[in-house]
């Protein structure tokens, strides 16, 4: 009798009406967040805004997948309490992001945090499902980070690294915008071969030399047709002369003029990522590019900086990321009322790749970052374009010449 029950179990898990049912599989750390840490409501949001996200929809289809269970009620398992989900969550979110804390008051403050940031984009989701925001959120890495941590620790972009300035920098070439030329709709400098993958700069606040490689990356490729990986290490250990301070902030332009003083940076392979400002150990035989000088479209400028992105390849630029709005940014055009524009709040500098429109006629930019492909949409943000030059995306950008 017992064989019988097991053979019609089995037979019911697999056919039952012709549906198939599945069990989740084995949690594994795969490099994306566990499906468990969505609710129901978030994996629906999230999947209405990757609706709109044609380019990356092959990519992300998976990961949008939460299994649903049909099976009867006696099958499945009793249910949890909410304190017992938000301490499964903890577990994943911990495995997913190798998090180790230092004391046991440590863990318990960060978990403190993570608990609070759940929450917020939870109700930040349902406003979306609402159709009172253009994008979805998502746990990432910075989970347990407060907002204020997260500008102080990722966020470097700095206009004010003169104090141990001893090299002097160049004022920059002037860009003129080509005239009576058509420009494309959209444009995507990935799909053309000119962009490198996405590096994750932890917490090390050196998003100007993750920017300012992949800006001369860009360049390179269109002039040798070979696209060739930066040192971005290179950048971060040997430009304090120009007025950069490593992992704890610099800008694009001053990295340009020490490789065209240097006459050359290493390129990738010959001189990795460490993630922490180190010597200089710039080799001249290993040397992969170098610049001529470099160029800042004007300030406030969108269709400017459009017409280099479509012509010319990828622009770094500075943007406002303060906004925790950003930290958690999962899918969807990112549009902040809030986000600043002005020079001096400015505080990440990140890499336009391209720009496109949605289905529903909404322009966005598509932008580069360097948090790790964790975050974003593989690493990448859609910023909304057009809207008053919104967080200051044409506030601070630039290409070297090469």
């Amino acid at each position: 009798m017992a064989a019988f029950l097991i053979l019609l179990v089995s037979l019911f898990l697999r056919t039952e009406a012709g549906q198939h049912h599945f069990v989740p599989p084995q949690l594994q750390f795969t490099g994306q967040v566990p499906q468990r840490l969505y609710s129901t409501a978030h994996a629906q949001a999230h999947a209405e805004a990757h609706a709109q996200s044609q380019s990356h929809a092959q990519s992300h289809q998976q990961n949008l997948l939460i299994p649903t269970f049909q099976l009867e009620q006696h099958l499945v398992p009793q249910k949890i309490t909410p304190d017992e989900l938000v301490e499964e969550e903890w577990k994943e979110f911990k495995l997913a992001f190798r998090k180790v804390y230092a004391t046991e008051e440590v863990e318990k403050l960060r978990k403190e945090i993570f608990i609070e940031n759940r929450a917020k984009i939870a109700r930040f989701n349902q406003d979306f499902s609402q159709g009172h925001k253009n994008f979805v959120q998502r746990i990432n890495a910075f989970g347990d980070m407060l907002s204020h941590e997260f500008n102080a620790n990722v966020n470097g972009f700095n206009r004010s690294t003169v104090s141990q300035q001893t090299a002097a920098v160049d004022t920059s070439s002037t860009f003129i915008p080509s005239a009576n030329v058509p420009f494309p709709e959209s444009i995507d400098w990935r799909q053309l071969g000119a962009v490198s993958s996405v590096k994750n700069q932890q917490m090390c606040a050196g998003c100007w030399a993750y920017a300012a490689a992949g800006a001369l990356e860009g360049q390179q490729f269109r002039k040798t047709g070979k696209l060739t990986e930066i040192s971005v290490q290179n950048l971060l250990d040997c430009t304090r002369p120009y007025g950069n301070e490593g992992c704890e902030g610099g800008l694009m332009d001053p990295a340009f003029q020490y490789i065209k003083d240097n006459k050359g940076v290493d390129g990738e392979e010959s001189y990795p990522l460490e993630g922490t400002e180190n010597k200089c150990r710039f080799r001249r035989d290993a040397a992969v590019a170098t610049t001529t000088g470099f160029v800042d479209i004007a300030q406030g400028d969108e269709k400017g900086l459009e017409i280099a992105v479509a012509t010319l390849g990828p622009v770094t630029a500075a943007i406002d990321a303060s906004r925790d709005t950003l930290q958690f940014y999962s899918d969807g055009v990112y549009y902040d009322p809030e986000c600043g524009s002005k020079p001096e709040e400015m505080n990440h500098a990140v890499l336009i790749v391209g720009y496109g429109v949605e289905p529903n006629g909404q322009k966005y930019w598509l932008v580069k970052n360097s948090y790790g492909s964790e975050w974003g949409i593989g690493g990448y943000i859609k910023m909304i374009k057009d809207v008053g030059n919104h967080c200051g995306i044409a506030t601070q950008a630039s290409f070297p010449l090469v």
